[in-house]
C-alpha cells in the first residue's frame, strides 16, 4: 500500500535582480568636512548630531533555520561638545523565549578623530561589549566606544537575525539630538501581514512603496513504503509578492523634553509595526493579533506569572502570620501590604513577570516590581481577599494603545483589591509611601486587571497633593523680617521631603532650603517623619535680611518669601503633546506681616482670581491691611492632571499671569 506523499517544503527566496539604491552612507567611509565639522548650523544648542542613521528590515528564508527576520543598521553620530558624551554609549535590546533567541552579527564600531590633521580610528574591542539580562524575555547588548571627545565621529554597524515575526523593528525617525538623514527600508513577504502605525509631526520627505515581484522553489520529497525506492524530488517555482517601502526624513529637529510630559517616545516621529497574520504556502493561516481575552489567558497561564500566584504555597503560612487573626478585608488588605513591604525590598527592576520562584525572593528579602507585588496579589488571595494584579506602562515608558493587545507595551505590575464594587491599587516597592498612594511612576492614565471572567481596564486616579506654608512676621524699620515658618507637606509632597530630609540629614536639608539667601534659623522642629499616613510639618524660627529693599523712605516688600514661581514651566510657543502633571496638586500660602511704627502701606497688589475652563485649574491672590497687620493668602491648584495640547496655549497665558502677580511688591512708605 502506497502511502500519501509526504511533503517537505523547503523555500529557497531567490528575488529578481532589482535595482536597489544604495544607502546613504557606507560605514568607515567619513569625510573630512564631517571631522572638522563644529556646530550644526540648523541647531547651534545641539551637543551632538547623526549625520546619517539607516535601517533596513527584511524576512527572508535560510535553508537551516527556516524563515529569519533581518535587521541591519547603519549610524553615524558627530560629537559637538562634552554633552554629546554619552551618543557614545549604545544599547542593542535581543528578544528570547526561552527556546530561541536573537542573534546580533557583524557588529562593528569606530571611533574617527582628526589628529595633526590625520584621520585616527579607534576600533571597538570585544572586552568593552557586555550583555545586561533585562528580564526573562530581553537582554542588551551594551557597549560604549573609546577615545570619544568633542570633534568625533562615530560609525556603529550591525545586523539582528530573529526568528520572532512579532518583533518587527520600529523605526525612530526623530531624537533628544538632531539627525539630518534617517531612512528605514523594509521588505515583506505577501505571507506576512503587518499593521503599520506611523506617529510624530514630522514630514516624510521621501515615501515609497511598491510591490515587487519575486520567487522561490518549492521543493517536494515523495517516499514510497517498503519498496526501497530512492525520493523523488520535484521543483515548483512560486511567485510572490513583496512588499518593499522606503521612507526618509530629512533635517530632524532635536525632540525637546518639556517639563510636565511622559515619555517622550510617545510623541517622536517614529513608525510601530504590529504583525496581523502569517500564511505560508501549503499552511494554515496563523493569526497574531490577540484580543485583551487572549492576553488575559496567556498571561494567567504563564509559568512566571498567573502561576506563581496561584502556587507559591509556602505565602499561605506568611499570610497567617501577617494578618494575625484579623477578620475584615480593609485589616487583611494593610497587613499583608505592610508585611510584604517591610519583608521585601526592591531591587529598581521594571518587570511584568517574576524571573525567579518567589520562595527564592522572599528568602532573598529583594525582589523586582514584579516579584513584589506578585508576592502581594497572591498572599492578598490566600487571605481570600479578591485580588488581581493589573499591567501598567511607567510614565517613562510612555502610554497604552488599547486599540492592540500585546504584552510588550506594558513594564510594570501593581495590585488591585476589588471591595463593593472599587478597586483599591497597591505598590509595595517603595517604602517611603503610604498604602494610599502608587509611586509617581506608576501615574500613567490607566492599567489592565489581568483575572479570569473580569479583566478590564483600571483607571489610576491619584489622590492631590497639598503644601501649604504658613508665616508670622514681624517687620524692623531697618528691613528685617522675624518671626515663625510653619509647612505642611501632605502626598507626593510629603514624600519628596521625607526623601530629601532622609538623604540631607537635618542640616544638609535646612541648608538646602535657605540656599544662597540670608536667612538665619534659630530653631527647627519636624513632625511625622516616620508616620507615613500623616502630614508632614515642619516649624521654623527665622530671620530674615534680604528680602526687604529699603529706599530712603521707601521699603518694597515681596511678601511671597518661599512660594513664588519664578519662571513659567511652560517655555514654548506651541506644543504639540499634553501636558501631564501627573497627579492634582493645591499649593496655599498664608502670610501675616506686622509693620514697624511709624511706616505706612501705600501701595498693595490688587486682588485676582483667576480659573481656567472647567475648573481645571485656579489661582487666587487676595491681599489685605488691618491696622498695622498685612494678611495675604496666595492659592494655587491644579485639579486636572493631564491637559490636551489645544489646551496648551491657555494654560501657558495661565502661568504668565501667575508669575507677574507673584512678582508683585507691597510698598511701605515712611509716615
Amino acid at each position: 500500500m502506497k502511502r500519501a506523499p509526504i511533503i517537505t517544503v523547503l523555500f529557497f527566496l531567490m528575488a529578481f535582480a532589482v535595482q536597489a539604491q544604495k544607502p546613504p552612507i557606507k560605514f568607515g567611509d567619513v569625510s573630512m568636512e564631517e571631522l572638522k565639522m563644529m556646530h550644526y548650523e540648523k541647531d547651534s544648542s545641539a551637543v551632538a548630531v547623526v549625520l546619517a542613521d539607516y535601517g533596513e528590515s527584511s524576512i527572508s528564508y535560510d535553508q537551516s533555520k527556516g524563515f529569519r527576520l533581518k535587521f541591519e543598521r547603519l549610524r553615524r553620530v558627530k560629537i559637538l561638545s562634552k554633552g554629546g558624551y554619552e551618543w557614545g554609549d549604545f544599547s542593542i535590546p535581543l528578544y528570547t523565549d526561552g527556546l530561541a533567541e536573537e542573534d546580533v552579527i557583524s557588529l562593528k564600531a569606530v571611533t574617527y578623530n582628526l589628529e595633526n590633521g590625520k584621520i585616527v580610528e579607534s576600533k571597538l574591542k570585544n572586552d568593552a561589549i557586555y550583555r545586561e539580562a533585562v528580564d526573562i524575555y530581553q537582554k542588551n547588548v551594551k557597549f560604549a566606544l573609546a577615545n570619544v571627545k568633542e570633534g568625533s565621529v562615530i560609525d556603529i554597524s550591525y545586523k539582528i537575525s530573529s526568528p520572532f515575526f512579532y518583533y518587527f523593528r520600529n523605526w525612530d525617525f526623530q531624537a533628544t539630538i538632531p539627525i539630518i538623514w534617517s531612512e528605514y527600508r523594509v521588505r515583506i513577504p505577501e505571507y506576512f501581514s503587518y499593521k503599520k502605525n506611523f506617529q510624530g509631526y514630522l514630514g516624510v520627505s521621501i515615501n515609497e512603496s511598491e510591490p515587487q515581484d519575486k520567487f522561490f522553489n518549492l521543493e517536494y520529497k515523495q517516499r514510497r513504503d517498503n519498496d526501497g525506492s530512492v525520493a523523488k524530488v520535484d521543483y515548483q517555482k512560486i511567485d510572490y509578492v513583496e512588499d518593499y517601502s522606503r521612507w526618509v526624513v530629512k533635517d530632524a529637529p532635536a525632540f525637546k523634553i518639556e517639563p510636565k510630559m511622559t515619555s517622550y517616545h510617545d510623541y517622536i516621529s517614529r513608525v510601530n509595526f504590529e504583525l496581523s497574520t502569517i500564511q505560508l504556502p501549503e499552511r494554515p493561516m496563523q493569526s497574531f493579533s490577540e484580543s485583551w481575552e487572549d492576553l488575559t489567558h496567556d498571561f494567567l497561564a504563564n509559568s512566571h506569572f498567573g502561576g506563581v500566584i496561584k502556587g507559591s504555597e509556602f505565602l499561605q503560612e506568611h499570610t497567617e502570620k501577617a494578618i494575625g487573626g484579623k477578620t475584615d478585608a480593609k485589616s487583611k488588605t494593610e497587613a499583608i501590604y505592610h508585611y510584604v513591604k517591610e519583608h521585601i525590598g526592591w531591587n529598581g527592576q521594571y518587570r511584568i513577570f517574576s524571573e525567579e520562584n518567589l520562595k527564592k525572593i522572599v528568602d532573598a528579602k529583594k525582589g523586582s516590581s514584579a516579584e513584589i507585588n506578585l508576592t502581594l496579589v497572591s498572599m492578598l488571595q490566600k487571605a481570600g481577599l479578591n485580588a488581581s494584579p493589573v499591567l501598567i506602562s511607567t510614565r517613562d515608558h510612555g502610554f497604552v494603545r488599547k486599540e492592540n493587545a500585546i504584552a510588550a507595551q506594558f513594564n510594570y505590575v501593581i495590585a488591585a483589591v476589588e471591595s463593593e464594587g472599587s478597586y483599591q491599587l497597591l505598590d509595595a516597592t517603595d517604602r517611603s509611601l503610604p498604602i494610599s498612594l502608587l509611586p509617581e511612576r506608576c501615574l500613567n492614565g490607566e492599567g489592565y486587571l489581568v483575572a479570569e471572567g473580569k479583566s478590564g481596564w483600571v483607571k489610576i486616579s491619584p489622590l492631590k497633593s497639598r503644601y501649604s506654608v504658613s508665616s508670622d512676621f514681624n517687620l524692623s524699620p531697618e528691613g528685617e523680617l522675624k518671626g515663625k515658618l510653619l509647612f505642611t507637606h501632605d502626598g507626593y509632597y510629603a514624600q519628596r521631603m521625607r526623601l530629601e530630609f532622609a538623604e540631607k540629614g537635618k542640616e544638609g536639608y535646612l541648608k538646602n532650603m535657605t540656599g544662597t539667601r540670608n536667612w538665619e534659623i534659630t530653631s527647627s522642629t519636624f513632625e511625622n517623619l516616620e508616620k507615613l499616613r500623616e502630614p508632614v510639618k515642619e516649624a521654623h524660627e527665622i530671620q530674615i535680611n534680604d528680602q526687604i529693599q529699603v529706599n530712603g523712605d521707601h521699603m518694597y516688600l515681596n511678601p511671597l518669601l518661599v512660594f513664588r514661581t519664578m519662571e513659567n514651566p511652560f517655555q514654548s510657543e506651541k506644543r504639540q503633546y499634553p501636558v501631564d502633571f501627573g497627579s492634582p496638586e493645591e499649593n496655599l500660602y498664608m502670610t501675616r506681616i506686622a509693620i514697624p511704627k511709624g511706616w505706612m502701606v501705600e501701595e498693595t497688589p490688587k486682588p485676582q482670581a483667576l480659573v481656567l475652563p472647567g475648573n481645571s485649574a485656579k489661582f487666587v491672590y487676595n491681599i489685605s491691611q488691618m491696622g498695622n497687620i498685612i494678611s495675604l493668602t496666595c492659592q494655587l491648584v491644579v485639579s486636572k492632571p493631564l491637559f490636551s495640547q489645544d489646551e496648551y496655549l491657555t494654560l501657558r497665558d495661565f502661568y504668565s499671569q501667575v508669575i507677574a502677580k507673584q512678582a508683585e511688591v507691597i510698598v511701605l512708605k515712611k509716615e
